[in-house]
């Protein structure tokens, strides 16, 4: 038999024989006829690049025909999702060829809301843009130009905090920056020193270890199926394969419940009860590692029960280093001074309380054990809705380790946000699952010199002297400080009242506020105080009926990124280029250089190297960026396209254990961990300083708060259990992703929403039946705050009190009266007000006590029929010049 010669070049000249007139290409893109024909029969150019969907950055072969992109792949070099790509990566096609894509920059010529645009340039547009910030900057302040972001893996993150130091605004907010990931990033980085264990934010990079330890992993309030398929996913598969026992926290029965050992529906907004349970059965059936918790963790310390400050050696003695902790040595039956990191000469107590000197001083651990006391398997089981017994199974599965807990963002979603963060980081360094072989917790040591993720960092150091504390919302919830971010509420009251100072420009580049900030209605009155809005964006939403301009953001084809997986940098690069699309980053830089040149004094210093430290002020392309942040592996964005996927490093020699024990060569003693003991702080003394003084974040005096933080984590119970609320509304609300959209992105793909065309509400048989609702049929789900609609899917795997429903927008209700964001969104229901968390301002958007009822059917206009889609169906589109390809 001959050998099978046939390629893709010749598959493809055969294919013009058999079609070549018909206007679909052999991949499926709608082009011109004579353009197909043309097409096919030159070679099919495959250019690696990376996806950002969503926060993953899984690898993909993009397929490029006469300089239109006709298919996408997985790209199996990538170390994390090994060529999957998810259904939200295979939509980038859709995405970019989007008949309704922002084409050019457009200035509103009626009435906000009437969608009257005229065309400018994007030299008028930035002109217009910045003249009117520095009219503003005179008259108010810079504190009154407000920047947004958001909207699910944006590229300039960070370059958005930078721009608003060098104007000299400090108002920055991200509405799931305490609503999504901060909590997190705080707690770690306080009490560790070192990354967290989000699946979802490709932290935990110990389950992509093919020769991990790992016996079992806990996916607390996190599913990896649906937020992060093709690599979280993926590799949660695998470790299964191999044996690694799971434990699913979540109310829903989604796919990794279905697959755990155990699963806890958790009741909503409880899941720190739960935390603080498992705190203390570790603690009293000793599950912990005693010798790590006695060496590694600062409960040894001696705490003055009164100040609930830890003890230092100059109390002991005026001699005494102020630095140094202070353990109880049973050997004297005294409070003694302990040198870094042991002394073997004593004998430190790790439990017990103490009268020394007219002061009661208690160990860390006794401080923790009196929090947790109250919180027995049966009190959190009554809770929490759920079986001690299964509580108990789960917490020996995770003891039984190597192990690690994965936190995902539904903690992250209510005000009890960072102490549940608090609580993961305890019961990691409890059962000694730090930076050892299979825990979760890991640093890798050589991951600062890796110059990917946001290209443009945030430079906190330009913030004028005196701008920090004028920061709304940030001085009271001074964990925000770590973002450089105001607090949503705080930045609301402002619009709507003018106090402290009045917001008189809103630059915002995300998706969809409407969508995404809670309680999204009471937003609408206040942007009426607002003299320039500017939204920027991929195509229009919601939020664009509010605008003054509209600016065309570049998608994820079009843009030029470096991206970290494990061991190795990859190139996103652009592929493609429509119409007059700008890359984000790029903007921001010019935005910042004309504002300069108007006369702001901040920007103008920002011009020279010394004031930036060695970094850019500006930067003139994408490529001039590129190259400076690829000097740290002494690569230019030229040489790493040349060499793309790039290892900076061997995996063996990247993928270090146990980097607290390195030795430090300046003092021959062991690193420790990047906190104030070098120990893990678990006794939160750290967070006390935050609040007085904002450090280690703020690089400004700012007035303390007006309660200290709590050093240890403490339960708030759901805002909304009240018996006189519950009577009224006494179904809990939750809600969270799905695999196929990311945040309010992704509404406008034809492919995705055929699979997923309005949102459902899940909802127990027996709880539908009650309500007269069947399969099917359109509910009202109502809270306090507002009203809206979904289609119920009866499911036993919601509790009968517990229901779940995803936020939605729709695009093709966007000109309509509701905007597309009224009829079906959550966030018509969720709270915006206190209680807030106290360290970042996180409020209520899980545990919401609503009531359903029978709809007569669903929201006018919105689409449901696949054959209803096809009006998004990619079009020809003219092929615009990019200077960066």
């Amino acid at each position: 038999m001959a050998k099978c010669t046939l390629n893709r070049r010749t598959f493809l000249k055969v294919s013009v024989a058999a079609g070549a007139a018909a206007a679909l290409d052999a991949d499926g893109l709608f082009v011109p006829a004579a353009e197909a024909a043309e097409g096919a029969a030159e070679e099919t150019k495959i250019v690696k690049t990376c996806c950002r969907g969503c926060i993953q950055n899984c690898g993909v072969l993009a397929h490029v025909r006469n300089g239109r992109v006709v298919k996408l792949e997985g790209n199996p070099e990538y170390p994390m999702s090994h060529g999957a790509l998810c259904a939200k990566g295979l939509s980038g096609i859709t995405a970019l060829y989007h008949p309704n894509r922002n084409k050019y920059p457009l200035i509103r010529v009626g009435k906000r809301g009437e969608n009257k645009w005229k065309r400018i340039s994007w030299k008028e547009a930035i002109d217009t843009i910045a003249k009117k910030m520095m009219e503003v900057r005179e008259k108010y302040g810079a504190e009154s130009v407000l920047v947004t972001t958001g909207g699910g893996g944006n590229p300039a993150f960070r370059g958005i905090a930078r721009f608003c130091n060098a104007f000299g605004t400090p108002n920055f907010y991200e509405p799931g920056c305490a609503q999504c990931y901060l909590p997190r990033t705080l707690a770690f980085d306080m009490m560790y020193g070192g990354p967290d264990t989000s699946i979802a934010d490709e932290k935990s990079r110990e389950i992509y270890n093919p020769n991990t330890k790992m016996k079992s992993i806990v996916l607390w309030g996190t599913d990896s199926s649906y937020s992060s398929p093709a690599t979280g996913g993926l590799a949660l598969v695998e470790l299964r394969a191999k044996g690694v026992k799971t434990v699913s926290i979540d109310p829903r029965f989604v796919p990794e419940a279905a697959r755990a050992d155990v699963w806890l529906p958790v009741r909503p907004g409880t899941d720190v009860a739960l935390m603080l349970a498992w705190m203390r059965f570790i603690m009293t059936e000793k599950l912990y590692d005693e010798d790590f918790v006695m060496h590694w963790t600062n409960l040894p310390y001696l705490v003055d029960a009164a100040t609930k400050m830890l003890v230092r050696a100059d109390e002991l003695d005026p001699k005494g280093d102020e630095k140094t902790y202070v353990v109880w040595d049973r050997k004297t039956k005294s409070p003694k001074a302990i040198r870094y990191p042991w002394d073997d000469a004593l004998d430190p107590a790790l439990a017990g309380t103490f009268e020394w000197n007219g002061r009661t001083l208690k160990t860390g651990w006794t401080m923790l054990a009196e929090r947790v006391e109250p919180w027995t398997l049966e009190a959190a089981g009554k809770e929490c809705d759920l079986d001690p017994k299964r509580i108990e199974e789960a917490i020996r599965i995770y003891a039984d380790g190597p192990s690690g807990i994965a936190l995902g963002v539904a903690t992250d979603q209510t005000p009890n946000s960072v102490q549940a963060a608090m609580g993961c980081v305890i019961l990691n360094a409890l059962t000694g699952n730090v930076e050892r072989p299979g825990s979760l917790m890991q640093r890798n040591p050589t991951s600062n010199v890796v110059p990917a993720g946001s290209l443009a960092t945030r430079c906190s150091y330009l913030l004028p002297k005196g701008q920090l504390a004028k920061r709304l919302g940030s001085n009271e919830h001074k964990g925000l400080i770590q973002w450089d971010a105001a607090q949503p509420t705080a930045v609301l009251e402002a619009m709507l009242t003018g106090k402290p100072y009045p917001i008189k420009v809103w630059l915002e580049r995300s998706g969809n506020k409407m969508a995404v900030n809670g309680q999204a209605q009471s937003w609408v009155e206040a942007m009426k105080n607002v003299d320039l809005i500017v939204h920027m964006y991929m195509y229009p939403t919601s939020f664009s009926n509010y605008a003054d301009i509209l600016l065309p953001a570049t998608e994820w084809l079009e843009t030029n990124m470096l991206v970290e997986s494990l061991n190795m940098i990859f190139a996103r690069q652009a592929v493609a280029h429509v119409w007059e699309t700008e890359d984000e980053t790029l903007f921001w830089s010019k935005l910042a250089k004309r504002c300069a040149e108007l006369g702001n004094e901040n920007c103008k210093r920002a011009c020279d190297p010394a004031f930036m430290k060695g970094d850019l002020a500006y930067w003139d392309s994408m490529e001039e960026l590129l190259d400076q942040r690829l000097k740290t592996v002494n690569l230019t964005w030229k040489g790493l396209l040349e060499h793309n996927p790039y290892e900076y490093l061997p995996y063996e020699k990247w993928n270090t254990y146990g980097v607290y024990l390195e030795k430090d060569p300046k003092t021959g003693l062991p690193k420790g961990f990047r906190t104030p003991s070098k120990k893990l702080e678990l006794y939160g003394e750290v967070f006390i300083t935050l609040g007085r003084t904002g450090k280690p974040y703020a690089l400004d005096e700012v007035p303390p708060v007006k309660k200290d933080y709590d050093p240890l984590p403490y339960y708030l119970k759901p805002s909304e259990a009240a018996p006189e609320i519950v009577k009224d509304f006494p179904l809990v609300l939750t809600n969270g992703r799905i695999p196929v959209y990311h945040h309010g992105t992704l509404r406008n793909s034809p492919f995705l929403r055929e699979i997923y065309p309005v949102p459902e509400l899940w909802i127990n048989p027996a709880t539908a039946a009650k309500y007269g609702l069947a399969q099917g049929d359109w509910a009202w789900i109502e809270s306090l705050r507002g009203k809206i609609r979904g289609k119920c899917r009866l499911t036993e795997g919601m509790a009968p009190d517990v229901v779940y429903m995803e936020r939605f927008w729709t695009p093709e209700t966007v000109n309509t009266p509701t905007g597309g964001w009224q009829e079906m969104n959550v966030n018509v229901l969720t709270k915006n007000t206190a209680p807030f968390n106290d360290m970042v301002g996180t409020y209520t958007l899980r545990g919401i006590a609503v009531r359903v009822s029978k709809a007569p059917g669903k929201p006018e206009g919105v689409w449901e029929k696949p054959e209803d889609f096809k009006a998004w169906l990619p079009q020809p589109t003219d092929r615009t010049p990019n200077p960066q390809l």
